[in-house]
């Protein structure tokens, strides 16, 4: 079969479109035939070993994946039936799908409904759920369209654009920070976003505790510095959600957001976000998104491109979602 695999030669990963044995595939209860993933940043930072998640070689990367079920030993899976599995150990511990066949279990199995294309469901894939997810924090912590802006921080990645239309749509004012304002303007103005600002704003931590009270709330996939100083500018009772790390894992705040504000903040993690309130959001998400503007955040590229493509999604030359076709 055609896959994406991961070599380590003399400690350096390197990611090569090759042939590879079926024979090869982790055991497991399904086999889907792929037609189609997604290339996440997480995907690109497993190829290229920057956050050190692999440790056994070969190893095919890729934590989404759509297609048909053409093995089961599940009763309650059966072959012809079409599925999409989302995040949980593939592509980092297992086996992923960057392939034409991947192995799943039932538990992560995720069923699409028939208005929703493999494609379109790859466009959301783990940073769908991940988006709904934080969006569903701050609706629990009391956040509503009528308290104020809402910050997305990187807003032109997979969570961020998803997190800025799914936050339009429910009638809340949403401010996008990107680093390429003049590029991606109008593309977060088609997304919904009220306002358009530099991610350079964040970079500086230093100075006062507390800043203006900006935000009612915000979804952050970055962390370090923007997570940071984006904690500074939340209102009174303000929600911040933390989805990803990309920037680092460090804090630096004093007690005082949380005392004189009475902050909140929540971080997302799908992994062990139980299955019934992953289904739930899933459910929520499938009726939510707007299909037409999903449709033109999606770039659609050759298993073959995969490399290249998670070389250029590392130096964040990549906007919206790029969806393989297997």
């Amino acid at each position: 079969m055609k896959a994406i695999v991961i070599e380590n030669k003399n400690g350096k990963t390197i990611p090569t479109y090759t042939d590879i044995s079926e024979d090869n595939l982790p055991d497991g209860e399904i086999i889907i035939d792929v037609t189609h993933s997604a290339l996440n940043y997480s995907d690109a930072a497993t190829m290229y070993n920057t956050w050190g998640t692999v440790e056994d070689f070969p190893h095919v990367p890729g934590i989404d994946f759509i297609g048909t079920i053409s093995q089961s030993s599940n009763l309650d899976y059966k072959v012809g039936q079409r599925f999409m599995h989302t995040s949980y150990g593939v592509g980092y511990d297992r086996w992923g799908g960057l392939a034409e066949k991947a192995v799943s279990n039932g538990d992560w199995l995720v069923p699409v409904p028939d208005h929703i294309s493999n494609v379109q469901a790859m466009g959301l894939g783990t940073v769908g759920l991940t988006a709904m997810l934080a969006i569903e924090a701050l609706e629990r912590n009391g956040v509503k369209p009528e308290d104020g802006k809402i910050l997305v921080t990187g807003a032109t990645g997979g969570v961020g654009s998803l997190s800025v239309q799914l936050l339009a749509k429910l009638a809340y004012i949403v401010v996008a920070s990107t680093g390429k304002i003049q590029k991606a303007s109008a593309y977060l103005k088609k997304l919904g976003a009220s306002q358009i600002i530099d991610r350079h704003l964040f970079d500086d931590i230093k100075g006062k505790p507390l800043e203006k009270e900006t935000y009612a709330g915000f979804i952050d996939p970055i962390g370090g510095n923007t997570f940071t100083r984006a904690v500074k500018q939340l209102k009174y009772e303000g929600v911040g959600v933390s989805t990803g790390l990309v920037s680092g894992t460090d804090l630096d705040l004093s007690i005082l957001p949380f005392v004189y504000r009475a902050i909140s903040l929540v971080g997302i993690n799908t992994v062990y976000t139980p299955r019934e309130k992953r289904l739930k959001a899933w459910e929520r998400l499938f009726e939510l998104v707007d299909l037409d503007i999903l449709d033109e955040s999606i770039s659609i590229k050759k298993l073959k491109d995969v490399p290249k493509l998670a070389k250029d999604t590392l130096e964040g030359k990549n906007q919206g979602r790029i969806v393989i076709e297997i």
